[in-house]
């Protein structure tokens, strides 16, 4: 179970003015006090995908603007549209629903986006994507398992009123297909493993196929960008180093990456295998749509997904999505 953090604000307070009293007393000792900085929390669950945030941390890339993890089994959008956490990893979809509820929640930078991290598995009986019509599909309808094999699906020229989705934890569909209870499931990583480490099943199609398609997103709400300004330009430059790092020092970055997720560095360097992290000019595209990269933008992203949405019967076919609203895309572009 991963542990929750809370960050005591009246602890803090009080220990930074006691901090700070002892050390105007020790400045004409000292000669020079140490630059002020700002915490930034961060309120996430545990993801593979976050590495360049703990390598910057660890580090300490992001300067005045330190980020500060808040692990959460759930209860993050509320975190952030509350306040209790000044930033989030939130999902296109969870943007789209707190945009149309009416809280200011905007998204800065794409943190991640997978590429094999999450499949549609299945029988080796089963070859193509055709081959599911009618199927039993157990996944996590909740998660972007369906949004997988939604786009899966489309691209066979079917959808998913041509098979069976079932709702089960992505962990319980292993069982499900090796026990014979169906022939295809979608789920992720490490549960895609156990499935295929059976030779009569396979990776039917992969969210490697689908770059930008499944994304972990930095949002935070429009008052605290006004509040600190300096903040995202700093954890975007920080996120930079922490990937670039992550390859000119790979032994010491997987050690911080293992610690961080409680797994061991070699884990740590297969499961980074399977996500990206964007570089700058990847960040710019999948924000904007200027350019040509071989990755879904994120306007194609919320049009997919509020249908998706709306096919779920999460929102109604009225509800219109003003793509621009749900970004900030002059950090990103600053850069």
């Amino acid at each position: 179970m991963k542990q929750i953090l809370t960050r005591k604000r009246g602890t803090i307070a009080t220990t930074a003015a006691l901090l700070l009293a002892a050390t105007t007393a020790l400045t004409p000792l000292l000669g020079t006090a140490r630059a002020a900085t700002t915490p930034v929390t961060f309120a996430m669950s545990a993801w593979i995908g976050f590495a360049p945030l703990f390598v910057a941390s660890q580090e300490k890339f992001f300067g005045a603007y330190p980020l500060k993890f808040v692990h959460m089994d759930s209860g993050i959008n509320a975190a952030v549209i509350s306040g209790a956490a000044d930033s989030a990893d939130l999902s296109m979809n969870q943007v789209i629903s707190d945009h149309l509820k009416g809280f200011d929640i905007k998204i800065v930078m794409p943190i991640d986006y997978s590429n094999g991290a999450d499949a549609i598995v299945a029988s080796k009986s089963i070859t193509a994507i055709a081959d599911l019509r009618g199927k039993t599909i157990p996944l996590d309808t909740t998660s972007y398992s369906e949004l997988l094999l939604a786009y899966a699906l489309h691209q066979a020229k079917l959808s998913l009123a041509d098979v069976r989705p079932t709702n089960m934890p992505a962990s319980a569909v292993p069982a499900a297909l090796l026990g014979g209870h169906a022939e295809a499931g979608v789920t992720w990583a490490p549960h895609i493993q156990l499935i295929t480490a059976n030779p009569k099943y396979h990776a039917l199609f992969t969210s490697a196929q689908a770059p930008g398609l499944i994304t972990d997103n930095f949002a935070v709400k429009t008052s605290f960008l006004k509040a600190h300004p300096g903040a995202i330009p700093a954890i975007i430059k920080g996120f930079l180093k922490g990937t670039a790092y992550i390859k000119s020092h790979p032994a010491q970055s997987y050690a911080i990456i293992g610690k961080a997720l409680g797994i061991s560095p070699a884990d740590a360097r297969a499961q980074y295998a399977e996500v990206i992290n964007p570089s700058l000019a990847e960040m710019k595209y999948m924000m904007t749509g200027k350019g040509n990269l071989k990755i879904i933008p994120y306007k194609t992203n919320v049009t997919m997904v509020r249908q998706l949405m709306i096919t779920q019967g999460q929102i109604k076919p009225s509800q219109k999505i003003a793509e621009p609203s749900l970004f900030d895309t002059k950090f990103v572009t600053a850069e």
